[in-house]
């Protein structure tokens, strides 16, 4: 038996499964003790064909097709139920693993005390070439319990670390017996993960890069403009029924920072959601906010421009929040150009740079614009006054 199976979830991915499967079978790694599982989600293009040529090479690669096409998280399903691995690692068709990245989860997992869930170290590469680096290492550091063997309960802030399958490999007996598996739609591995975290009884981590995701323009649904973005509401809220006899509040307010950071992240993207869908997208995760917050002397807003915007959800003041984004895209111009009277064209300010902002204390305006726009967050949302608490994650 293998000790661990990737399962690799395959829909018109012909470009990119070659480069994908190079990086996982390398020269040989894993041995014997690797096995890989290709799932042709009936892809209409060459992918299934790419698969087969592989697989007539390496004995190690299975190929197998869905009864129909389903998604990615059905088809994560459909591969889990023919792996034998003892491990199992879900990969996407257009990542890379990094090199030595099996050989390090083999290692990870052969201790005496093996884990439930084995949490990777990941990179994200951009089209552009650039290359940004995951949390997890940082993470590490201030883990209050051991790195190599905890649970949630420990060390709640986990729940910041992105929460896409694929930096998690998982025991195969504990997900079978567990019976967690992804449900349909868009955002699937939101209540896969937690319920996989929730459940686990001995986490470990990898800090050394293993996993590479390429962000390519066109084949991912964080550059996608589609109305199944509002699919988001439906994982978190069966992340929240999954962990409604939870009581741990360490572990609520942990879920609940992270839940408004990754909704005003989907909602500040330009390419997610359509302009005419924002006002519905915004009271859906205001109803979300309110419905979970986990109270005044638990959690309150962050500093700077995160906590403007957790105070203006609140509130639901939608108007307030389209006004601060108009705000902060002049200013972002006005900085950029040193001109205000011929401001150079400038994206939506991504999560990452209004992170920034909001780490420096400043709202990245002109003086006198932005502390209108904060005092008309103030005026709106009475009596919840900013002050910092948890962090907001970093960019996934």
């Amino acid at each position: 038996m293998p000790a661990l199976s990737i399962v690799i979830p395959v829909y018109e991915a012909e470009d990119y499964l070659p480069g994908c499967l190079d990086t996982v079978i390398g020269d040989g790694a894993g041995g014997d003790a690797l096995e890989i599982v290709v799932v042709d989600d009936c892809s209409p293009d060459g992918s299934r064909a790419v698969a087969e040529r592989y697989a007539a090479r390496d004995g190690r690669i299975k190929v197998i097709t869905t009864p129909a096409n389903a998604g990615s998280g059905p088809a994560r399903n459909f591969g889990l139920a023919q792996a034998n691995g003892d491990y199992v690692w879900f990969v996407d068709a257009d990542d890379e693993l990094k090199p030595g990245a099996v050989e390090r989860v083999l290692a990870a997992v052969a201790g005496p005390r093996p884990p439930d869930v084995v949490l990777v170290q990941h990179e994200k590469r951009r089209d552009t070439g650039a290359i940004e680096t995951g949390e997890l290492p940082e993470l590490a550091e201030h883990c209050p319990a051991d790195p190599s063997g905890f649970t949630l309960a420990e060390w709640p802030r986990i729940v910041d670390y992105t929460h896409t399958p694929w930096t998690k490999v998982s025991r195969r007996e504990f997900l079978t017996a567990t019976g967690l598996g992804f449900p349909t739609g868009w955002y699937t591995d939101i209540p896969w993960t937690y319920a996989l975290l929730r459940r686990a009884e001995r986490i470990s981590v990898v800090t050394e890069c293993c996993y590479q995701w390429r962000q390519r323009a066109g084949s991912s649904i964080t550059r996608t403009r589609d109305d199944r973005h509002f699919d988001v509401f439906t994982q978190w809220q069966r992340t929240w029924d999954d962990f409604e006899d939870v009581d741990d509040p360490g572990i609520r307010v942990a879920l609940f920072n992270h839940m408004v950071w990754h909704l005003l992240l989907v909602i500040g993207n330009t390419e997610r959601v359509e302009p005419k869908q924002r006002r519905a997208f915004f009271r859906r995760t205001s109803e979300l906010y309110r419905r979970y917050h986990p109270g005044p002397e638990a959690w309150q807003p962050a500093a700077g421009v995160t906590g403007l915007k957790q105070r203006l959800l609140a509130a639901r003041a939608y108007l307030g929040y389209e006004a601060f984004r108009q705000v902060y895209r002049i200013a972002k111009r006005v900085n950029r150009s040193g001109q205000p009277g011929r401001p150079a064209p400038a994206p939506e300010p991504t999560a990452s740079e209004v992170e920034a902002s909001s780490a420096n204390s400043s709202m990245g305006a002109p003086s006198g614009v932005g502390a209108s726009a904060a005092q008309q967050a103030a005026d709106e949302s009475p009596g919840l006054p900013a002050q910092p608490t948890l962090p907001a994650p970093r960019v996934p």
